[in-house]
């Protein structure tokens, strides 16, 4: 019996060895970073998530699962139960979740609990961004408007970073082009555009290739300055209209009606996107009107062709809105309104990951630009220099002494919006200047 041993052991071993090899090969399939995102009733999350194989099950981390994302991050443990995978999440040792999933391909679907909560779930491999296809060109007719930045609205069209789209914008009177009404008025908005790979606490990246105007007419409520910027009561002139002409061949516009006095008033044209944004956090829905950390109704006129907008993300996939068009606007937008017009618009996004300013910035070919959005001007300012300031720390590696001194010799404010629930001040900085500092 004892000259059989050698062989039975090896018989033995020939046969574990295959199916621990197969065993490992089949964790390994759900192994390695993935993208995970819930849908709760009340909204969705997307988190990191990142599992390997180990002592024939899975262990790994992930991101806060939550949407408000109080409790993060996670550990995860799993085993399988048949042709699914059991995952549990706990926080400081405590299960917080517990998710079943099924392989489908390059995807993970199923449902669970988290914190009690039925949720399903999803997750897609964690590719580099720069790794996923060629950019595509998008030729977008919407049909559909919303008066609220919210996540709760089904995107529009899904994205990849490097895509690119054209489309349309009503005015804020829920008007196209041919002066149809196509929207509830309120700044009207075309979107959400969902961007692929775009997670809290990343940047969305919107590049304003093109923002033209669509019609030859304008209209904006001018008979009295508002009161937010001028606090000495106004009297109207009578019959006073609100209506303004376009020559886009000439780009100039002016009053259809504009009296003896006003009569060569032409002034060029500047064509601008005043409301633009991302689904802001916690599940909120914001009007269009209102403006803050998302963006929102910025009314900025240098968000114009050219410029490059930086905008936190707060929910899977960004949810990218945009409309408000204005033919041209003063600073403050002091009447209430600029030359509200519908726009044709095209747009780049792109996604800049696990990083982000907590608040929108903007650059063009002159100005790094930073929004500061506050309940009063002063404010409202503050946060626009601290915004600046946190920018010049992060990518130059500055101490206070020396943000100081350069803000204090450089800086340049301008009055983006006076009238909206809250004020906005834009803090800016010359590239002439940032080009003279050297960076860390």
């Amino acid at each position: 019996m004892r000259r059989f041993a050698p062989l039975l052991v090896g018989l033995m071993l020939g046969f574990v060895f295959p199916v621990a090899f197969a065993a490992a090969q089949a964790e390994a399939t759900w192994a390695g970073s993935w993208r995970l995102t819930i849908n709760t009733p009340d909204g969705s999350t997307m988190a990191p998530l990142e599992l390997k194989a180990e002592r024939g099950g899975l262990v790994g981390t992930s991101g806060a699962l939550d949407e408000n994302r109080f409790f993060g991050p996670l550990t995860a443990s799993g085993h399988r139960e048949g042709a699914e995978v059991v995952l549990t999440f706990a926080a400081r040792t405590q299960p917080v979740a517990s998710l079943r999933l099924r392989h489908n391909g390059q995807r993970l679907i199923g449902d669970g609990q988290v914190y009690g909560v039925p949720v399903t779930a999803s997750a897609e491999r964690a590719a580099p961004l720069e790794a996923i296809a060629t950019p595509r060109v998008f030729d977008f007719a919407p049909t559909t408007f919303h008066t609220q930045f919210s996540g709760r609205f089904p995107p529009v069209l899904r994205l990849r970073p490097g895509d690119s789209v054209r489309t349309t914008t009503l005015d804020n009177e829920g008007q196209d082009a041919s002066l149809t009404w196509k929207g509830m008025p309120g700044n009207t908005l075309t979107g959400p555009f969902f961007v692929e790979g775009a997670a809290p606490g990343d940047t969305l990246v919107v590049h304003l290739t093109r923002v033209a105007l669509s019609r030859d007419s304008a209209k904006m409520f001018s008979d009295t300055l508002n009161s937010r910027a001028d606090a000495d009561p106004q009297t109207p002139a009578p019959g006073w209209g609100r209506d303004w002409t376009i020559d886009r061949a000439k780009g100039e516009a002016r009053l259809a009606a504009p009296g003896e006095r006003l009569s060569g008033l032409f002034l060029p044209v500047h064509p601008m996107v005043g409301s633009i944004g991302v689904a802001p956090p916690f599940g909120q829905s914001i009007f269009a009107g209102d403006l803050g950390p998302h963006g929102g109704n910025l009314d900025y006129n240098r968000l114009v062709t050219g410029a490059t907008l930086y905008l936190p993300v707060f929910q899977p996939g960004a949810l990218l809105f945009l409309g408000d068009g204005h033919a041209l606007q003063g600073d403050g937008e002091v009447t209430g309104q600029g030359l509200e017009t519908s726009l044709d618009v095209e747009f780049r996004v792109d996604v800049i990951k696990g990083k982000s300013l907590g608040q929108v910035w903007f650059e063009d070919a002159d100005d790094i630009m930073v929004s500061g959005v506050d309940n009063s001007l002063d404010l409202a300012l503050q946060a626009a220099t601290s915004g600046l300031s946190h920018w010049l720390h992060e990518r130059y590696g500055l101490n206070d002494s020396e943000i100081a001194s350069l803000l204090g010799a450089a800086i340049r404010y301008d009055i983006a919006e006076v009238v909206d629930p809250r004020p906005h001040v834009v803090a800016r900085l010359s590239k002439a200047v940032l080009a003279k500092i050297s960076k860390r």
